[in-house]
């Protein structure tokens, strides 16, 4: 299938407002999130991150260096569910899709409407995109203020529970010594009905496809801005995969189209 490509790509340079996760475990418990079946997995998301080969770095101070930001804009603003993308979004310094070469989108749990990419063993970074109906969509998003991307899980692109539960791969034309993006998890919640956020976990691979590391975060309502930088190999693609009840949106993806010297 080919690339998808909008109109004309907006080159709009956005600073967002950096809002640091964090570490320390979650202000709920596994049970409160996803019950109490989950609670082996919730666990090993709090485990320490020794060896770390990626570090978080401060959103504002990446989006700087970096010079570049790709924030959906160049897509039309409709309301949600937006317009549906089957292919690759293919623009200048990045691509986006479901998944990578050598792996396969699977559900987490049989009843669970978020999904995984796996073996985190690539044949390559080449970007694949999702079934039909179940990749992306792009939409207007009231939590930004603006377009955002939405990654569509097995339950489809038609329906409420599909918007937002998928996966999302970013390769870069150029590798990056660091990377950045903007994340919504849920609204804000005065009356305390709904379950709290959940974890984001962010795999990076280096440009011969190799692992580097895989991360997580804790999540919170309204959107959180996360950045970070290699200790060693540079970035040649990042995976985003989320266990939040209420599904994500993603936005103003930095980048940089120099090419690393040295």
């Amino acid at each position: 299938m080919l690339p998808w490509k909008p109109r004309a790509w907006s080159r709009r340079f956005r600073i967002a407002c950096a809002i640091r996760p964090g570490g320390g475990p979650a202000p709920h418990t596994p049970r409160d999130i996803f019950g109490p079946k989950k609670l082996g997995l919730c666990l090993a998301l709090l485990a320490g991150s020794a060896g770390a080969q990626v570090v978080e770095a401060d959103y504002n101070r990446v989006a700087a260096e970096l010079g570049g930001v790709f924030d959906f804009e160049a897509f039309e603003g409709l309301p949600e569910p937006g317009a549906r993308i089957d292919g690759v979004i293919a623009g200048p310094g990045l691509s986006i899709g479901e998944r990578f070469e050598g792996q396969t989108a699977e559900r987490w749990f049989e009843d669970w409407p978020q999904e995984r990419a796996r073996p985190l063993t690539l044949e390559s970074l080449t970007i694949l995109p999702g079934a039909p109906g179940q990749n992306h969509a792009v939409a207007y998003h009231a939590g930004f203020g603006s377009n955002a991307l939405f990654p569509v899980g097995p339950e489809g692109f038609e329906r409420i529970e599909g918007r937002g539960e998928g996966v999302t791969s970013v390769r870069y034309t150029q590798p990056q010594v660091a990377v950045g993006f903007r994340v919504h998890a849920d609204y804000t919640d005065p009356l305390g009905v709904r379950p709290g956020a959940g974890y984001l976990e962010i795999h990076f691979f280096d440009p011969d496809a190799r692992l580097l590391d895989s991360v997580f975060v804790n999540l919170r309502d309204g959107v959180v801005a996360l950045a970070y930088r290699s200790l060693s190999d540079p970035i040649g693609g990042i995976q985003i995969e989320h266990f939040d009840p209420g599904g994500i949106a993603l936005d103003d993806i930095l980048f940089s189209e120099a090419e690393l010297l040295g």
